[in-house]
Formats: C-alpha cells, structure tokens, sequence
C-alpha cells in the first residue's frame, strides 16, 4: 500500500440487506475438548436430553461427572446414552472451569468424549473477537475481526459432523464467556449479521496475525486459488510481530523430512531455491551429511510449526539460523495491518474490503423459525 486513495480504489465491497433470509436461529457447535472424562457443572436450574429425545428438566444445580465405555456415555455407573445436551435456565454452564452461553453437548465416541459447545453464531462471537484482538485495539479493527471470524465460521458449518469448528487457533481461538470483554462486544453487536460474500456464498475469511509486509495467495500457501485470497502489499504496520530469527533444531527438521520419505541424513543448513510472489518461500532445499532434499511452499507451510517458524517469508542467514518476517500462514486479513489501516481512519468495510478483494459485505437476517 502506497496511498489510501490507491487503497480504496481497489475496493469492490457493498453491504447488502437481506429480509428473511435462511439464517434461522443460526447456531455454531465449537469442540471444547476430547477426554475421558468430563464434568459438567449446572449452576442453577438447567434442562437436558439424551440421544435428542429423552428430555428432562432439574430444578436446581447439579454436578454432571460424565465417562465413556463402550461407546456410551456412563453417568454414576449407568450407561445413558450416545449423547447428553445440557442447557443452563439463566445461568451458564461451567466445564474445565470456564463459564459458556448456550449448551453443552457431550458425545460417546470411540476416542472417548467429545464436549460441544452449541450456541448463537454472535454469542459465539463475543469469546472469540477478544481471544484473537486486543479489545484494546482502534474499534474499526475489532469490527473487521468480528465480521471476518463471523464469516469463517458460517462458511464452516459441516451439518454432517460432530461438530463445526474448535477452539484452538486451528480454527479459531475461542474462550467463552470468561474471555468477553465489552469493546469487544460492541464490535460484534454492531456489525451483527453482517458477512463476506463472493458469488453469493459467504467466504472463507481466513486471516493471520502478520504479513510481514505481504499478503500471501491461497494458492501459494495451500496450492489452491481462490479468487479473494491473493498476494498483495500489506499496510506497513510498524507496532506489528513483523521481524524475528530463529535457529532450527536439526533432529526435528530431519525427523520430519523422514515421514515424508526424504532421507538426508545430518541435516547441515538450507537454501531457498525460489520464492512466491509474495515473497515467501516457494521451494526449499534441505542439506544433509547423505544428501538433500527439496520440499514446496505448501510442504513447508505444513511443516513451518514443528520447525519453530513464524512464517514462511524468511531468508537463510547461515546453516540452520533464519531471519524472518511475519506471523501466521499470510492468507487474507493481516490483523496488524487491520489494526494499522484503522488508525489511519478506514472504517471496517474498507478494511475488509483491501483484505478480501472483489467480495461483498451481506447483512444477514436472523429470524426466528417460521419467519
């Protein structure tokens, strides 16, 4: 980005209103964690049913201790069903010591249980747009954090599934109602319902914590293009994580080229044969005492976290010693470079609108079922 004039040049965005759309009663199911056994605590009166069906309602708070065998789920040494969904009558359930809205589903499987938070789309929303932006940041970001996490989310809904998303930065960082923070919430309230869209589907919102000065392609990153996830400079964002060094351990570069059948022995150092347009690395040749071997941006992306990398955008200082730029895989909203185009007084739609060319801003509806 050289000039705000050439920024919002470039902007093919328009918030659209929908009436009475499908987005019924929208609701998200985030997995909170998979273990052998889980407590649930009631905090007051709740309701509940097994496997859909059974319903039943406490009058007062009760402690849920709940374990696997055999495919069903055990409650005080009685086998109860496939699942349990628990929902609070005005106060939240607790799990792991954290407070969430909405309910808790819990499921038998053969790993154990699967505990499910299922709730509204926006209440889900005000434990995540905190846990991955500082509530203290310019309102204008937080605003684009809300409709970009708001649209990861419904384009990720998977009907077939035991669940939608997780709650860990492989999807997004959620926190529940311990993690709600009220400039956060405004955020989330005041664009409420609003998504991205290309083509009429909402879009993949995907986003990252640092450019490092570009914004990585799709194609690039996961070998496949899409049309608003391109390369393209970033906003300089000077109190960003955009610079850091790092020396790989040798045994753990080696020992991942080894599951992807590459032998190279010792691994010596590294040279970056090419790169992609925005600057990261697009080929890769590892050096070892036995040979080397030769591994693709989207190898590398793959295998960037277990190697201690920021990001992929680095150069090769000397043998296994990297300096690079950047935090996150680079595809679509940097969100220092959101927090830097909103101090220069863009509001959310032109933010979204640099990150995500060529989409559209959609007002949904929520209605109530029945219109």
């Amino acid at each position: 980005m050289r000039a705000r004039s050439s920024v919002r040049s470039l902007l093919a965005l328009g918030v659209l209103l929908s009436v009475g759309c499908a987005w019924a009663g929208a609701t998200v199911r985030v997995l909170l964690a998979r273990t052998s056994q889980a407590v649930v605590l009631a905090e007051g009166a709740h309701s509940g049913s097994v496997d859909g069906a059974r319903a039943f309602h406490a009058g007062a708070g009760l402690r849920w201790p709940v374990s696997e065998r055999g495919g069903a789920l055990v409650v005080d040494g009685a086998p109860l069903g496939h699942t349990l969904e628990l929902t609070g009558a005005g106060a939240p359930l607790v799990f792991g010591g954290h407070r969430y809205r909405g309910s808790l589903r819990l499921i038998a499987t053969s790993a154990g249980i699967e505990v499910v938070n299922v709730l509204d789309v926006e209440a889900y929303l005000r434990g995540v747009v905190p846990a991955e932006m500082s509530a203290s940041w310019p309102m204008a970001a937080l605003e684009a954090q809300a409709v970009a996490a708001r649209s990861y989310a419904l384009s990720s809904l998977r009907p077939g599934a035991d669940y939608d998303l997780c709650a860990t930065v492989d999807c997004q960082v959620y926190r529940g109602m311990d993690g709600e923070q009220a400039r956060s919430d405004r955020a989330v309230a005041a664009t409420e319902g609003i998504v991205v869209t290309y083509a009429g589907q909402v879009a993949h919102t995907y986003y990252h914590a640092d450019s490092g000065g570009a914004t990585a392609s799709s194609s690039e990153v996961w070998g496949t293009a899409v049309p608003y996830l391109v390369a393209r400079a970033d906003a300089a964002a000077p109190n960003g994580v955009d610079r850091w060094s790092a020396r790989l351990d040798a045994n753990a570069v080696a020992a991942s080229l080894a599951r992807l059948g590459k032998q190279v022995g010792t691994v010596t150092g590294l040279r970056v044969l090419q790169r992609s347009g925005s600057g990261r690395v697009d080929l890769l040749e590892v050096l070892g005492s036995a040979g080397s071997a030769t591994l693709t941006g989207v190898q590398l992306g793959d295998l960037s976290h277990a190697w201690g990398l920021r990001s992929t955008r680095f150069s090769v200082t000397n043998g296994l010693n990297v300096q690079g730029e950047g935090w996150g895989h680079g595809v679509g909203m940097s969100q220092y470079g959101a927090r830097a185009l909103a101090e220069r007084n863009y509001d959310y739609t032109q933010i979204l609108g640099y990150y995500y060319p060529n989409t559209r801003l959609v007002r949904w509806v929520y209605t109530t079922a029945g219109g």
